[in-house]
């Protein structure tokens, strides 16, 4: 059975895409990220005929990274028509000539590009193994591109958070003005404080670990975010907190206190930007949710 495809722009939330725009704004890079996410998709409806021919055509032309793309989703999603060992040896290909090549790639972007060593069906120890130290090379030999240590920390932003946090503060020091950064280390730090390690095909979370929720990346997170005056940072990790600390939390108590630690970031961001209109809607969301917690509606008797 192949996997469902699942837009990268559509796992998100109505209210962090918009929050996302807001703050964010346009990235400066020429290259955006639909283009390679719609060469994805456009692999995950190959068939085996299809898949070969394009592997043939890298053959003569290695840099034709529309049909790169193509097969990476084609791996991804229609892993069962070539087979898992067979998926996973040609999706590895493909991600590490990449990295290798191509750093920078708006490609390694994307969410069905990381190579797990666990965890799902193409979990691929032997393929992350490689991949982690075709990274750590490209980190020191490309530590004054932007994208690639952006790619980078895309990459390892659930099997290694120390790694990718040191990727994207080195971005931010190369880019200071960027919103960017500070937009990718809020998730980080986010998804960090609640010992998420696994996200699913639709971007929610599938793994935590409740001994990495207290551990030192998680404290460190916080830490990071207690002393932050980012707007972004903060807006962005109170996100995660409010939509995925509720849904993790297996009492209301639990999702009371994620709204609260929520609510407390957006003051805090507040704070740091008190004339951005995007607070009062976004306190007035949380309250509005904290109160069907408090007092859910009663359910319909049959």
């Amino acid at each position: 059975m192949a996997r469902c495809r699942s837009n990268a722009l559509s796992r998100s939330s109505p209210f962090l895409l918009w929050l996302s725009l807001a703050l964010y704004g346009a990235q400066s890079r020429p290259l955006t990220i639909l283009q390679p996410q719609q060469l994805m998709e456009a692999g995950s409806n190959l068939g085996p005929g299809a898949a070969q021919e394009l592997e043939a055509q890298l053959e003569k032309n290695p840099e034709d990274l529309a049909a790169r793309a193509k097969l990476i989703g084609y791996y991804y999603y229609q892993w069962m028509q070539p087979g898992e060992a067979a998926a996973k040896a040609g999706r590895r290909k493909h991600i590490l000539w990449l990295i290798e090549h191509h750093p920078d790639s708006p490609i390694l972007n994307l969410a069905e590009v990381p190579i797990e060593d666990t965890g799902n069906s193409l979990a691929d120890p032997e393929g992350y193994k490689q991949a982690r130290q075709l990274w750590l090379s490209q980190m020191e030999a490309r530590k004054s591109d932007a994208y690639t240590l952006a790619n980078l920390a895309k990459f390892f932003q659930m099997t290694d958070k120390n790694l990718a946090e040191s990727a994207l503060l080195q971005a931010k020091a190369l880019q200071p003005q960027n919103a960017q950064w500070d937009w990718q280390l809020g998730y980080l730090y986010g998804m960090g404080v609640l010992g998420v390690d696994a996200l699913g095909l639709n971007g929610q979370p599938t793994s935590v670990d409740p001994i990495a929720a207290s551990g030192p990346f998680a404290v460190k997170s916080r830490k990071a975010l207690a002393e932050s005056r980012s707007p972004t940072m903060l807006a962005i990790a109170a996100q995660i907190l409010w939509r995925y600390g509720t849904m993790l939390a297996p009492t209301a108590t639990g999702k009371l206190d994620w709204l609260d630690e929520s609510a407390k970031l957006i003051q805090q961001a507040k704070m740091a930007e008190p004339n951005n209109p995007a607070w009062p809607q976004f306190l007035a969301q949380i309250a509005a949710y904290r109160q069907q917690v408090v007092s859910p509606a009663p359910k319909l008797v049959k």
